[in-house]
């Protein structure tokens, strides 16, 4: 951003420039309307001459307004943030189990609703670092903790159910994530689980690997998604007759395992939330967002570059030019 320290001083140009105005009136008064009639080549350069004489004159004048400038001292500002200012590490690990398809979310499916509310979550973390995790039978890593939130956005979208297997592996989603954060130099670093099922695969244990977070301080905040009762589950499966897939639907009932998310999080000091639709589950998300806040301990600060130099050398440049024009070719010599 520039900007002027002193802007009222620029009023002292317009006195220039009506002192310019009046002197030219003058000088036009003076001259008449031809100098002299000759077509010699001495006459060719008198007139060139003559016709360039008032160029000392305008060389002052942008020595004047030059100078104005520089007094009202021209600003670059530069924002900075503050040394004290320090973002959270964030790892989400996101349930991809094929009970995550399940509609009663809707319009759309839980992993859907899912995906769009922590991409809005990721979207007012500017400070952070985000990573991704999705799991099912297995887990992975889909995005390692970055500050690229576009990244991590569009690897979230291009996430789909059933692609980690169809499984819970509950413990090892978050001995995925806890490797993610165990070498990290943030001093917050959290976990954000988000599951509808039991941990059923895998060979950790979920609530050993919560210990595990709890030596490195990463907290867990667990978040059980899905309504209470039976829901509506889609099938895809291919027509043996035609070979086109057709879409059915089953009835599934809900096997969330609160008691063990509790635990996750209280042993971590984090936070376990239930989200039994879409509207539950995006204020428990900017409930985190609240809770979690990037740390600032003063305010950011701003770096300010004087640019007066550029218009008083300019000033000084034209000021030099004019004095040497007056005194070498447009010289006046008495008669």
């Amino acid at each position: 951003m520039i900007r002027l320290a002193s802007p009222w001083l620029l009023l002292l140009a317009l006195l220039i420039v009506l002192r310019i105005a009046v002197l030219v009136r003058d000088r036009r008064d003076r001259t008449g309307a031809f100098g002299f009639s000759s077509f010699s080549l001495l006459g060719m350069r008198r007139s060139f001459r003559a016709s360039l004489s008032g160029l000392p004159f305008f060389l002052e004048c942008v020595a004047a307004l030059a100078l104005v400038v520089a007094l009202a001292r021209p600003q670059r500002v530069i924002r900075m943030s503050t040394s004290d200012r320090y973002g959270i590490d964030i790892v989400v690990c996101l349930d991809a189990s094929g009970s995550m398809a399940a509609e009663d979310f809707r319009p759309r499916n839980r992993f859907e609703v899912a995906k769009a509310l922590i991409g809005d979550f990721i979207r007012r973390r500017t400070d952070d670092r985000i990573g991704i995790v999705t799991f099912g039978v297995r887990a992975a890593t889909r995005v390692p903790v970055t500050f690229d939130r576009e990244i991590a956005e569009s690897m979230l979208e291009k996430a789909e159910v059933g692609e980690n297997g169809d499984g819970t592996a509950i413990g090892h989603a978050i001995a995925t994530a806890i490797n993610r954060l165990r070498t990290s130099k943030s001093r917050t670093r959290v976990i954000i689980l988000v599951t509808d099922g039991v941990n059923n695969s895998g060979s950790i244990d979920p609530l050993v690997a919560a210990k595990l977070a709890a030596h490195y301080g990463i907290r867990i905040y667990t978040i059980g998604v899905g309504s209470e009762g039976p829901v509506p589950l889609p099938i895809k499966r291919q027509d043996p007759l035609t070979g086109q897939i057709e879409t059915f639907y089953t009835t599934i009932r809900g096997e969330l395992d609160e008691r063990s998310l509790q635990q996750i999080a209280q042993v971590t000091g984090g936070e376990f939330y239930r989200a039994t639709d879409a509207q539950a589950m995006n204020d428990v998300l900017q409930r985190i967002d609240r809770l979690e806040k990037t740390r600032l301990t003063a305010p950011k600060s701003e770096r300010i570059d004087e640019l007066y130099p550029i218009p008083l050398a300019i000033a000084l440049l034209a000021l030099a030019l004019s004095l040497l024009a007056g005194e070498t070719v447009w010289q006046k010599v008495p008669a």
